[in-house]
């Protein structure tokens, strides 16, 4: 479970900023939204990002896709490839040479992990983790500057010769996982549970749907969640079949198709079951479709996405979703928040969105502490805000956020001046 993250200097960040999902102590809704950690931490189930066009919601996001892909890859960087691509604020003269900072707390089984690095595209220039046991105190496992790697014996044994097998463009704990530690292990584990769904491909992730289909368990448990969305869907079925240079579109080059075969070793299809009716509207069977060819393109999103969903909350696991509403009609929208509240996530299972849906900004869906806002200033550096830094008196708990977002009380939303020009 993901208790926050923070980055510093990445794409429109310039200076920290740090999304937190610990719960406060607030009681609106807390039987719902809010998971009780066996470590004693109060965690909310989702959090949405609000905030203008280009105000760096997707940054803040892409930034935890950035860190998750360096910890699962660095060590496949080759050695003379040894430029890491950072992604610096290149608004700031100051900083954008300097390193991406990028850190994340958070729980695993019953010890709270906070682990960070700061990385330039010479290499990884800082690199820490610190672990809290139920009862104790915050303890350094491992700290780093440049190529020198500090470990504590009295935490973790045997780090020490790995510090030497470890080069500039790789992460530290991606050594100790290699060499089979398992406190690192745990953590990389950890990271490949952290899923990212952008809300605008709607066949991202259809191949891991298909995928789940093939087990008739989760497929009857597939059909029946969009089912409950209401798409008029009787079945779905999938099909799954070896990509071979046959299968691939005319016109692309030799080395196109040998980069496509190398990615993507098998071809996946969804297919939707319709019932048939006589002019009188009597049932005369049923009637298959392409679910890319044939269906809308919301319910191609829906339908991929369900997969996702499905599994995030089967394994306590945290989903990630940019343009969240994206082809979405907002009652589904609501439905997908409030199945992560509801009994069902009983494993700790956390959404984070980016969103402009503002149906989704009242007291009955999320708390203050559930709503952030992201905003620009004159320099193009993005800030991140919680609803919950605002007066309790002015914004209380069952307060309608979303008209007093749309007022502009909050901010983060665009100054429009279109108004000024003539049509």
């Amino acid at each position: 479970m993901l208790i926050n993250f923070s980055v510093e200097n990445f794409r429109s960040i310039s200076e920290r900023q740090s999304l937190m999902l610990d719960a406060s102590s607030e009681k609106h809704l807390r039987y719902s939204n809010v998971i009780e950690a066996p470590t004693n931490h109060q965690l909310l189930k989702s959090v949405a990002l609000y905030g203008a066009n280009a105000s760096g919601k997707s940054n803040i996001l892409d930034a935890m896709l950035w860190m998750r892909k360096f910890v699962l890859e660095s060590l496949s960087q080759k050695v003379e490839q040894a430029e890491v691509p950072v992604q610096t604020n290149r608004l700031r003269a100051d900083q954008r040479d300097g390193a991406s900072v990028l850190e994340v707390e958070f729980l695993i089984q019953e010890a709270c992990f906070r682990y960070g690095f700061a990385v330039s595209s010479k290499g990884v220039e800082e690199e820490w983790l610190f672990r809290k046991r139920l009862k104790g105190k915050e303890a350094t496992i491992f700290k780093r500057e440049g190529q020198v790697i500090t470990p504590n014996p009295r935490q973790e044994k045997g780090l020490e010769s790995l510090t030497s097998r470890t080069r500039p463009n790789v992460l530290f704990l991606k050594v100790c996982a290699e060499f089979n530690s398992e406190f690192a292990e745990l953590i990389i584990n950890w990271f490949r549970r952290f899923r990212f769904v952008s809300g605008l491909d709607e066949y991202a992730h259809a191949g891991y749907t298909a995928e789940r289909i093939q087990n008739e368990d989760r497929r009857l448990e597939l059909l029946q969640f969009i089912q409950k969305a209401d798409f008029n869907i009787r079945d779905v079925e999938s099909e799954i079949e070896p990509l071979d240079e046959a299968r691939l579109p005319d016109g692309l080059s030799p080395e196109a198709k040998k980069d496509l075969l190398a990615r993507h070793s098998r071809i996946a299809q969804i297919n939707t079951s319709h019932t048939i009716y006589d002019k009188d509207g009597v049932s005369m069977g049923n009637e298959k479709f392409d679910l890319n060819v044939d269906e809308s393109k919301g319910t191609c999103k829906f339908v991929a996405m369900a997969g996702p969903i499905l599994h995030t909350v089967e394994t306590g696991s945290i989903l990630v979703i940019d343009e969240f509403e994206a082809r979405l009609h907002p009652n589904l929208t609501k439905a997908i928040l409030r199945w992560f509240h509801s009994p069902q996530n009983d494993k700790g299972a956390q959404l984070i969105i980016a969103t402009h849906d503002t149906g989704l900004m009242t007291p009955d869906i999320l708390r203050r502490d559930q709503i952030w806002f992201c905003e620009k200033d004159n320099q193009g550096s993005t800030s991140l805000y919680c609803l919950d830094e605002f007066d309790k008196k002015e914004v209380r708990a069952t307060t309608k956020f979303n008209r007093q977002y749309l007022e502009g009380i909050f901010g983060a939303v665009p100054q429009i001046a279109l108004d000024e020009f003539p049509i």
